[in-house]
């Protein structure tokens, strides 16, 4: 389990700090925001921002550079996709086609993340999230200006759709000028809503009658465009922010649509003097790096574009690096030996010349002299056939090493999130896997993925075993080891 998590919110209003030591929160800190991010449009405001967000940190002694960082979803759009089955090498650029088609922004205005959700019925189901480049760039820049760096960021909705519990719910949080709605299906936000207010002045009151009218005409929509899933009598409907204190508006609305009304709560522990009921996006950001404690929605994609992403050099690359060095040790072993036989044959040869030289002074030793020539003959053609059997398996060793490299670089390159490899080995004919993961459809869906490369005839998954630990406060940790046998092609591509 992670130790201190820390995770900054910045909206167009505040901005909201939180520090968590394992499931507990430890520190919760706010500050009001004079400049809506929209209006951020010069260095000086940047530098001003960055102020606050450094004089936060401080006041609160929060000492990690490394942050999760959530945005608003204002702006930002989400959409499952539909895909046939593709080859892994075509997926970006059929993901990046089909975003073009559906997302009603220029494609080289955002910044798109995607996420593959499963493969049934020849088909591909992948969620993508695009965030506007513009806001983006702006806010990763302010927050490394202050001194720190995000390695995870999300939006607020897919924040709070985390803290769900159920595979089928309904999420509204209302804030100070933006609301959002979340229906979560199945696991999968869809549609996703936020929606700005059209003043700040508004009382709850009057914001009620346009998240009441907005929410009516979502779930309208939802049910129209998914008839075999539509939202079931007694679906949850999660509550937060401004909203969860007028339970006489929100309860009544409920059960109008047909739905239970509750309150959206953190799964986090803290003291009765942390409320982290204005702090849930934290929250949700939170259990990014805690999963375990998070709701059973599919998606989890790291938001953070990819030119802010530190870079990382892969397993199968780590793994090449002993095959490499391998390799090399044997072909310097080889060069060697060929060396030698090479200059063996040119001593030989040296030999012969001698000989027929004495042959020709001294008639009386031709005898003599022809077994020599004849033994040296014998022993230069012993030394060509050598050359030839060892520069035939140096060809063999590179073959066989370029193969056996790709072996272990596509093995190690189909884990998934979640699923650890304790030890490979690798044989003639087949790989053999252990491993640990948190659950058993990880295992399954990597033994797909393997089998997906062509490179292997069959993949037995020898066991899977449930192993249980406890944690703090006695808490079952379950987790599962497994071995797998794969046997190889012998014609891999």
């Amino acid at each position: 389990m992670p130790g201190k998590i820390v995770s900054l919110y910045i909206n167009d209003v505040s901005l909201r700090l939180m520090v968590t030591r394992g499931k507990r929160i430890a520190t919760l800190a706010e500050a009001p925001l004079d400049t809506s991010l929209a209006d951020i449009d010069t260095k000086e405001k940047e530098a001003q921002l960055a102020e606050k967000i450094r004089r936060l940190f401080q006041l609160n002694k929060v000492s990690a550079k490394r942050i999760i960082l959530g945005l608003s979803g204002l702006h930002c759009l989400t959409r499952p996709l539909v895909l046939p089955q593709l080859p892994r090498a075509m997926l970006k650029e059929a993901i990046i086609r089909e975003s073009q088609r559906v997302l009603p922004m220029p494609i080289d205005q955002l910044y798109l993340s995607w996420q593959l959700i499963s493969t049934l019925e020849d088909k591909l189901y992948v969620y993508i999230i695009a965030l506007p480049r513009e806001m983006a760039d702006m806010v990763i820049r302010v927050v490394n200006q202050a001194g720190y760096k995000p390695y995870l960021m999300d939006i607020k909705p897919m924040a709070l759709a985390r803290l769900s519990r159920e595979s089928n719910v309904v999420v509204v949080d209302v804030q100070d000028k933006e609301f959002d709605i979340v229906i979560i299906a199945d696991n999968i936000p869809q549609p996703v809503r936020t929606v700005a207010f059209p003043s700040e002045a508004l009382s709850l009151e009057e914001k009620f009658d346009i998240i009441e009218d907005d929410l009516k005409r979502t779930i309208q929509f939802y049910n129209k465009n998914n008839a075999d899933k539509a939202i079931q009598p007694e679906t949850t409907l999660l509550v937060s922010g401004e909203l969860a204190a007028a339970p006489e508006l929100y309860e009544p609305l409920a059960k109008e649509l047909g739905l239970k009304a509750e309150l959206l709560v953190s799964p986090l522990k803290s003291v009765k003097e942390l409320d982290a009921a204005n702090y849930l996006v934290n929250v949700g950001l939170t259990l990014k790096e805690i999963p375990k404690e998070a709701g059973p929605m599919l998606p989890n994609i790291n938001v953070l574009p990819s030119p802010y992403q530190p870079k990382q050099v892969s397993m199968g690359q780590l793994m090449a690096v002993p095959a490499v060095a391998i390799a090399i040790a044997l072909v310097v072993m080889m060069i060697m030996t060929v060396q030698n036989t090479a200059a063996n044959i040119s001593s030989l040869n040296n030999q012969v010349t001698t000989n027929n030289f004495t042959l020709e002074k001294n008639q009386t030793q031709k005898k003599f002299l022809m077994n020599s020539i004849t033994d040296l003959e014998s022993k230069i053609d012993s030394a060509d056939a050598q050359y030839t059997v060892y520069t035939n398996a140096f060809i063999d060793m590179n073959k066989s090493g370029n193969l056996m490299n790709t072996d272990l670089y596509t093995t190690v390159d189909k884990v998934v999130d979640e699923l650890h490899l304790v030890v490979l080995t690798h044989a003639a004919d087949q790989i053999n896997i252990q491993g640990n993961t948190s659950s058993e459809q990880l295992v399954l869906e990597y033994v797909r993925d393997l089998l997906a490369t062509d490179r292997f005839d069959e993949i037995t998954i020898l066991n899977i075993t449930r192993n249980v630990s406890y944690g703090e406060d006695d808490e079952e940790i379950v987790d599962y080891s497994f071995s797998l046998r794969c046997y190889l092609k012998d014609g891999r591509p």
